[in-house]
């Protein structure tokens, strides 16, 4: 053993004995995390948060778009609450709204439709839901048309004759269609869950109707719930079998509203197994609706991998 081995090796001996085997570090589980959003001061903000990138990867405001367009699907914009209702005849005979069926698409959708989902080739009457003023956007009809490169997107004033079209050649884009813009927003395979108000069909005192609340949509992520505490739920509990592909599967109900403390309370007991879009497994619960002032809207949750 030369000189500089000898060094090295009575060194190391020296370093080892300064930490005493108490101190050893024991192997832990991976370290779960616990997000925080703002929902804005009117709860206006929509937050999309990945949770393979473990951040909020955009925040935009619902007023920003219409639509959202990529490879399968057309949906309507759900944070504003936006309807829609089918038109069966030719653009010349839309006068008026009388009689048509409007719909939110959340959950009464069209024949084989999925959530807020739109079909090609077909006239809808759209209504724009409300500003954050709670004042009526306003009406137009449109209808969508598939293309080799892109989409056709063709736009009817109500009781007009004349309908106009914008042809887009892109993948995956949001749309404003007032404006005539897309948006560089997270497709829905780039962020895990989304935050913010929709409408929803909601039961309260034996009355079912629909209701703007605030809640959690889904991306392409798949998820179940259970009502199984947080911390028994393990790795080997993870059951693919049962993982669904609706958006609204964690949805509001994770919080109730407890009318004699007039504040909402998180549900015990609640957690979520998600399979991300990159097909980590993983499990989630919410803690907390209330930010540091005492507002809610203001959603806290953690999720741990497994």
């Amino acid at each position: 053993m030369n000189y500089l081995i000898k060094i090295s090796y009575l060194s190391l001996m020296l370093l080892a004995a300064c930490f005493p085997k108490e101190d050893a570090v024991e192997p832990t589980l991976r370290i779960g995390k616990s997000v925080e959003l703002d929902a804005g001061e009117y709860k206006n903000k929509v937050a999309f948060y990945s949770i393979d990138n473990a951040e909020v990867v955009a925040e935009a405001s619902p007023m920003e778009w219409d639509f959202y367009i990529d490879e399968d699907v057309i949906r309507l914009n759900y944070f504003r609450s936006m309807r829609v209702a089918k038109f069966n005849d030719t653009w010349d005979k839309l006068e008026d709204t009388i009689g048509l069926d409007f719909r939110n698409l959340t959950y009464d959708v069209y024949e084989s439709m999925t959530q807020w989902e739109l079909a090609e080739d077909q006239i809808y009457v759209v209504d724009f839901g409300l500003d954050n003023e709670f004042k009526s956007i306003g009406l137009t009809s449109v209808r969508f048309e598939r293309t080799n490169s892109g989409i056709k997107i063709w736009q009817n004033a109500i009781g007009s004759d004349y309908e106009v079209f914008e042809e887009l050649v892109k993948a995956s884009f949001y749309y404003n269609i007032r404006k005539k813009e897309t948006l560089d927003l997270p497709t829905e395979n780039e962020y895990d869950i989304a935050f913010g108000k929709y409408t929803d069909l909601v039961t309260i005192d034996n009355i079912t109707q629909d209701y703007l609340i605030y809640g959690a949509i889904q991306g392409k992520t798949l998820s179940y719930e259970v009502d199984t505490p947080f911390e028994e739920v393990k790795g080997e509990n993870f059951d693919i079998i049962r993982l669904m592909p609706e958006k609204d599967v964690i949805g509001w109900d994770w919080k109730n509203f407890n009318r004699s403390k007039n504040a909402y309370e998180i549900v015990g007991d609640k957690t979520y197994l998600i399979s991300t879009n990159a097909g980590f497994k993983c499990k989630l619960r919410f803690v907390n609706f209330y930010n540091a002032a005492g507002q809610s809207g203001h959603t806290t949750f953690e999720y741990q991998l497994l």
